[in-house]
């Protein structure tokens, strides 16, 4: 209940869903397997996530939300993370993890470049008016993260919120909200395939999403509320630590040799 509550308010403040939270949490705490915390983490997202997208959709005069970019990414997402499924075993992970955190800091970079200079994160737009052009590559683009979160077990969120501030120019706080509603789908899909082969407890999901859910309501309140700069500075300091979690080690053997 511990890591559902400190999941669902950073997924709530930052748009996406906690699953980064939720993982390495329940391993080191509880010393679950990896492959039975990713799927406890993907089923106690989908309330958390409802929950969060929900307040960034009311809790304003605008919504906070982009519904057909959402509606894009989920398609797209869905259509990569069944393929990045399948090529799980195939495609090298230590290159994948490679190229995803060389991405995640490069989005970091962006994201602490605005959030001290400003910049588009530094914006307090609506929603922009994107074409038909901008939301097929925003589709896309959703085939893309989706086959990365499938294939790297990177969560959807941490890498959609990035593309849709420095490729297609949402703000911060849209494309959090945005974020929230779009990975529902592969957290759903991820969930079931995870269910069937058992690796998922049912029990803690439950346990993390009965207090999740409430926290993601107040985190998405803060995030409504506090500077989009400051989301920007606190959303690139979380692609940094990320991108250092991914990042390939070497084995215990080379570091031990070494001194």
């Amino acid at each position: 209940m511990a890591i559902g509550g400190i999941a669902g308010l950073c997924g709530g403040l930052l748009g996406v869903g906690g699953g980064f939270v939720m993982v390495p949490l329940q391993v080191l705490w509880k010393r679950t397997s990896q492959r039975v915390a990713s799927g406890t983490s993907l089923a106690a997202i989908l309330p958390i996530a409802i929950a969060g997208a929900l307040v960034y959709y009311l809790g304003k005069s605008s919504p906070q939300l982009d519904l057909p970019a959402a509606l894009c990414l989920m398609a797209g997402g869905s259509a990569g993370a069944l393929a990045g499924a399948s090529l799980a075993r195939v495609v090298p992970e230590r290159a994948l993890a490679m190229i995803v955190s060389v991405l995640l800091v490069a989005g970091a970079v962006k994201e602490l470049h605005d959030a001290w200079l400003g910049g588009s994160a530094g914006v307090e737009p609506g929603a922009p008016a994107l074409s038909s052009i901008q939301y097929a590559l925003i589709a896309l683009c959703g085939v893309v993260i989706g086959l990365l979160s499938g294939l790297t077990g990177v969560g959807g969120g941490i890498l959609v919120v990035p593309t849709l501030v420095l490729g297609f120019g949402l703000g911060q706080r849209l494309a959090q909200g945005t974020s929230l509603l779009a990975i529902l789908p592969t957290a759903a899909v991820g969930a079931i395939v995870h269910g069937r082969r058992h690796d998922l407890d049912g029990g803690a999901a439950g346990r993390m999403a009965l207090v999740g859910v409430p926290t993601s309501v107040i985190g998405a309140v803060l995030a409504l509320s506090l500077p989009e700069r400051l989301l920007a500075g606190v959303f690139g300091l979380v692609l940094l630590a990320m991108a250092w979690r991914l990042w390939p080690r070497r084995p215990a053997a080379s570091a031990t040799a070494g001194g």
